[in-house]
């Protein structure tokens, strides 16, 4: 107690059994300016904190003179500076935010006014929650705020470059078309979709004036026109049949005037559809001429074989060779007649050896049976001949390509370009009269 009532002693306190002493010395305790009437105030400023000793008296109980008391007995107050904490750094800013709609520029969100969701579990604006602020989405700005921005932000130089690059990119691209307008560098080149046009012209020109499908079904059945010379004309029909070269196709189509002017390219289309569609009967076409010349190849051999053999008189091997033609021909009604053909000359030709060639010495002939035989084998064989020789160019009719149609979708085509062509002439390549103040094309 004697320490107790002495505050300024300098004496250790002795502390009670079992307890270890800490070091404490009263002497560590600075003095506190504790006053009968009332405490001073003692102001203590931490990061925006102001402590002030409350402005009433503290009345001391018997126990003030403890050393623990002059630690912990001088109750003080916090108040909250809020000027000064509004001064400080926050480094963790959650009331504001950035946000960045799909629709728009980022805009900075404030939340610090905005309600948390409400306990209730009704969304704000809506039932007991009507009074509540919504929270609105961010309102896109409007392109002439944004632009306005826009420039706000900008430097000086950024200004200039801004209004320099785009005139200088109007000046190239004003210079460019006045070149282009002079020069026609950009222009669409027909030259070569009018020269390609003008072959084909002159192909189906020809396909037209060709008579050779004419001469095929002309002399099938001649034996006067030799195989070289027919066999020129079926090649030559083949051609016509096939209409126009697929090459000049191919090359029409790559033309500039095909590929750039739409007009062009509608026409080339539909004349092409009108092609395709005449090409379906190629293959009855040619199947057709190839037994046309088979059936030419067999009439020169069998008047050949007849004149060498004295008609009749053809050997059984020679009658068998000349009909070969025909049985392997791969047209069931030729080698029907073929094989009918063999059989029957074969037995006139043997009636007819038998009463030319045998001899009395050698076996009794009677020469009016003989006879008798011989021509009632010819007659057979002849009446089969009118009976049944096919007329090839009748059974077999050469349905030979309609160019009514092909021609009209082409001068549909080739007066277009042939047109256009004269408007935008192509000097250098040339291709039409050029006149003193017109150009006129073929």
């Amino acid at each position: 107690m004697d320490n107790m009532e002495n505050p300024n002693s300098q004496s250790e306190m002795t502390p009670p059994a079992g307890i270890q002493p800490t070091g404490f010395q009263s002497s560590d305790l600075q003095p506190t300016n504790l006053q009968t009437g009332s405490l001073q105030p003692t102001d203590l400023q931490s990061n925006g904190l102001q402590m002030k000793a409350p402005e009433k008296t503290i009345v001391q109980d018997a126990d003030s003179d403890d050393s623990v008391f002059h630690v912990f007995g001088n109750a003080k107050t916090v108040e909250f500076d809020q000027k000064l904490a509004s001064q400080q750094i926050n480094m963790n800013p959650t009331e504001k935010m950035v946000v960045e709609p799909l629709t728009g520029s980022s805009v900075v969100y404030d939340a610090s006014n905005e309600q948390g969701v409400p306990e209730n579990g009704f969304p704000a604006g809506y039932g007991p929650n009507a009074g509540i602020k919504r929270i609105e989405k961010p309102v896109k700005p409007k392109l002439k705020e944004r632009i306005k921005r826009s420039f706000g932000q900008m430097t000086k130089k950024q200004r200039r470059l801004l209004v320099i690059i785009p005139s200088i990119s109007l000046i190239l691209i004003i210079t460019l078309s006045l070149v282009a307008m002079v020069t026609g560098v950009f222009a669409t080149d027909y030259s070569k979709t009018y020269s390609v046009a003008k072959s084909i012209k002159n192909e189906l020109q020809k396909i037209r004036s060709n008579t050779n499908c004419e001469k095929v079904i002309e002399y099938n059945d001649n034996t006067f026109t030799s195989m070289e010379i027919y066999q020129g004309y079926v090649e030559e029909c083949k051609k016509a049949g096939r209409g126009i070269s697929e090459q000049l196709i191919e090359e029409m189509g790559d033309t500039a005037g095909v590929l750039k002017d739409v007009e062009v390219n509608r026409r080339f289309e539909a004349f092409k559809v009108a092609l395709n569609e005449s090409k379906n009967g190629n293959a009855e076409i040619e199947k057709t001429l190839n037994l046309y010349s088979i059936w030419h190849s067999w009439i020169l051999t069998e008047a050949s074989g007849d004149k060498s053999h004295n008609g009749f008189e053809w050997s059984e091997a020679d009658i068998k060779d000349a009909a070969k033609i025909l049985i392997e021909s791969g047209n069931e009604k030729l080698a029907a007649y073929g094989n009918r053909w063999v059989e029957l000359k074969t037995e006139a030709a043997k009636a007819a050896y038998k009463f030319y060639h045998t001899s009395e010495s050698t076996e009794v002939v009677d020469y009016a049976e003989a006879k008798n035989d011989m021509d009632a084998k010819k007659a057979a064989f002849s009446d089969f001949q009118k009976e049944k020789r096919p007329d090839v160019v009748t059974e077999f009719p050469l349905q030979q390509v309609n160019l009514a149609n092909i021609s009209v979708k082409f001068e549909e085509m080739y007066s277009f370009i042939r047109e256009t062509y004269q408007k935008n002439y192509n000097k250098r390549v040339g291709g039409c009269k050029e006149l003193i103040n017109a150009i006129i094309c073929d």
